[in-house]
């Protein structure tokens, strides 16, 4: 009786074809993944920036009462817990919120969306600027309002360098979108192994980098961190 199969070398033939097609389609995915994660990251950036304008026109946190108000950490933004009072954190959030609810989840001093990890940062007085440990901002005693009124800055980076993003970003009040590699040596960055310093993408030759009182980095100035930026828009 004859049996009908597969010889041992032509499952080989298969698995060989298989690996084959893998090894050429998985790098394509990767890249297509890689390349929608920044697209948004950049999106988001954006979003942030309009988000910023909306959060101080409403004037939700004006800690030295003067009437203008001051620009925001990612929770107050998504409503995610109470806004900045003087002296602390009151308990009423923004309402309606400027920002996504996910961006409003703070660990470790980022929030994560789509590959991306965010940070925010506002001037205190003295800086340099400070962030958000959790999704409770900073105690409003922190706080330089004047300098609040005026200054802000938030970066994103891939949560796992090389697979979901290799570009970092960083904008300010100026609404700039601006990017670099992430290759340099003081870049690299990648989730909370490593993380950008306020001053990263500032130029270091103006006045107090690490509280934002400065420029962001454009090409052929030097960087906080060392890397070349350039406008991503």
């Amino acid at each position: 009786m004859r049996h009908n199969g597969f010889t041992l070398i032509e499952l080989m033939i298969v698995v060989a074809i298989i690996a084959i097609i893998a090894a050429i389609a998985i790098p394509g995915l990767l890249r297509s993944k890689i390349s929608t994660n920044e697209t948004a990251a950049l999106a988001t950036c954006k979003t942030i920036a309009s988000a910023q304008a909306q959060f101080k026109a409403t004037a939700a946190v004006d800690q030295d009462a003067d009437g203008e108000g001051e620009y925001g950490f990612l929770s107050e933004m998504a409503g995610s817990g109470g806004c900045r009072i003087a002296g602390g954190v009151g308990t009423l959030p923004y309402n309606p919120p400027s920002l996504p609810q996910v961006l409003g989840v703070v660990n470790l001093g980022s929030a994560q969306k789509s590959g991306f990890a965010f940070r925010m940062y506002l001037p205190v007085s003295g800086g340099p600027a400070v962030t958000q440990a959790n999704s409770t901002p900073p105690n409003g005693a922190m706080a330089d309002a004047n300098g609040q009124e005026v200054r802000w800055c938030c970066y994103a980076w891939p949560q796992a360098n090389g697979q979901s993003g290799r570009r970092v970003y960083c904008v300010n009040q100026g609404g700039e979108v601006m990017a670099s590699s992430n290759i340099a040596a003081g870049q690299q960055y990648s989730g909370t192994t490593t993380t950008p310093n306020p001053e990263a993408g500032f130029d270091v030759s103006g006045a107090a980098p690490a509280n934002l009182d400065a420029s962001l980095a454009r090409q052929g100035v030097t960087a906080g961190d060392g890397g070349a930026w350039a406008s991503a828009q």
